[in-house]
């Protein structure tokens, strides 16, 4: 009976030896998204311009790139980001971003309250992730009705002359 006493007592001291013996030794894997309040989402700098080190997509209208890809541009896109605004929008639905969060390299979760044709006067929340593919391209996923039940996909940013388009109209309208 003692001996088994002693074993447990050995194994839980070894365990804490261990424990205390990594404590001082960074997490980087494990650490919490890195968050901006929302007084803090855009600071001083230019718009599209993160904190060194930060990624943000630019400003902008990004579509599904493959065959339609011109025409799906030329239509103002899938998405349009516009980081001055604080607004990031698709189809029907426009979004405030609320918070934004860094979750690693290259990729960010956008908390955002979110109006659309179909929910008239009744904003809902949702949550955007958006991942760096390459210089033009982004991985997008967001929630439904608060759940991941959609795949996801990449969004690839329009040309100059379909940015201008959209720019254009957002002045006009």
């Amino acid at each position: 009976m003692k001996l088994n006493r002693m074993k447990h007592f050995t194994s839980l001291s070894m365990l804490a030896a261990l424990l205390l013996s990594c404590a001082g030794l960074p997490t980087h894997a494990q650490e919490g998204p890195k968050s901006l309040s929302n007084k803090n989402l855009f600071n001083k700098r230019a718009p599209n311009k993160s904190a060194p080190g930060q990624w943000r997509p630019k400003d902008g209208t990004y579509a599904t790139p493959g065959r339609n890809f011109d025409a799906r541009c030329g239509e103002y896109g899938d998405t349009q980001i516009d980081w001055s605004g604080n607004f990031i929008s698709g189809g029907e639905e426009g979004c405030k971003i609320t918070k934004l969060s860094d979750t690693a390299p290259g990729s960010i979760r956008l908390d955002v309250v979110c109006d659309s044709a179909d929910r008239e006067g009744h904003p809902y929340k949702e949550i955007i992730l958006l991942k760096k593919i390459d210089k033009k391209t982004i991985f997008l996923r967001e929630t439904q009705d608060g759940k991941f039940k959609r795949p996801g996909g990449s969004m690839a940013y329009c040309p100059d002359s379909a940015q201008r388009m959209y720019s254009d109209s957002r002045k006009k309208g």
